[in-house]
């Protein structure tokens, strides 16, 4: 059996595409110019991060999940696979997104082992609990687990991440049927 982390936004739901929503009906300019950075979750100013706290549990609550990501996420539980979903959201941060988070899950037919909710260290998650491949959004987290535990990990892309995954040589995939492939392949090796 082996354990398989996943991030939540923008590789279990499209987040930075719901944030976007809420972004365009802002017509702050300060707000705006930053535009990039709230879509990373990157509180820059204070500004920038009272405006996360008031926008990020509305956006989880729009925010789609990927296209096929119940259906391989099935395939990789029947076949003796945990699936840990490891995330920054959690109430610490964001009151109500982890009955949210839950209740979304639940929704949309996504099934999980468990979530690490209000991760900070994901190198140090991904340890505690013997994971085998990671895959996130963020090239920093993806840097940090390759290079700190040596593990197969796969960056989800965006349009908020693509320059930055290239810079870093790490294995990129843009859909779910990408990642199983990607996934299968490491956990054969």
């Amino acid at each position: 059996m082996k354990n398989l982390g996943f991030d939540i936004d923008d590789v279990i739901f499209k987040a930075s595409e719901a944030l976007k929503e809420v972004l365009d009906k802002c017509d702050d300019e300060e707000i705006l110019q930053h535009k990039l950075e709230i879509m990373r979750g990157e509180a820059v100013t204070e500004k920038i991060g009272d405006f996360l706290k008031a926008n990020v549990v509305p956006t989880i609550k729009i925010a789609k999940p990927m296209q096929n990501v119940a259906e391989v996420i099935r395939k990789f539980r029947r076949h003796s696979n945990r699936i840990i979903l490891i995330t920054a959201r959690g109430d610490k941060r964001f009151p109500g997104s982890e009955t949210i988070t839950w209740d979304l899950l639940e929704k949309y037919g996504i099934e999980c082992d468990a979530i690490i909710f209000n991760c900070v260290d994901k190198v140090k998650a991904c340890k505690d609990n013997n994971i085998s491949v990671f895959v996130d959004d963020s090239p920093k987290n993806c840097l940090e687990v390759r290079e700190n535990l040596g593990i197969p990990v796969i960056g989800f892309e965006s349009e908020i991440n693509r320059e930055e995954m290239a810079k870093n040589h790490i294995r990129v995939v843009s859909s779910w049927d990408e990642l199983e492939e990607a996934i299968n392949k490491a956990l054969k090796n």
